[in-house]
């Protein structure tokens, strides 16, 4: 979830120093009103961290902690992407125990 940052309409708050920072769903609305203070409140624009990893990274570190990482590529076949094991793992579907 997302935190997002929020300050006084038109005033400034000694009890919330300016600006505030509240956890919520992306899905949920902007509040209107400070939960602290009570003052009206608007949420404003802030920095954002993204990280950019590689995928390929983290499954060359699974492996080297003795993981096998596999990638599915179509329905009822999987295909390893690292790590020791078998290339290919298929679905039986014939329905036999």
């Amino acid at each position: 979830m997302p935190i997002y940052e929020y300050e006084p309409v038109g005033r400034q708050c000694l009890m919330c120093e300016g600006r505030i920072e509240i956890l919520q769903s992306a899905s949920e609305d902007a509040l209107a009103l400070c939960p602290w203070c009570g003052l009206e409140v608007k949420r404003v624009i802030s920095r954002a961290e993204i990280s950019m990893r590689s995928a390929k990274t983290d499954f060359d570190k699974a492996a080297k902690r003795g993981f096998t990482t596999f990638r599915r590529s179509e329905s009822g076949v999987w295909e390893r992407i690292a790590g020791d094991g078998a290339d290919v793992i298929k679905r039986d579907d014939s329905g036999a125990p």
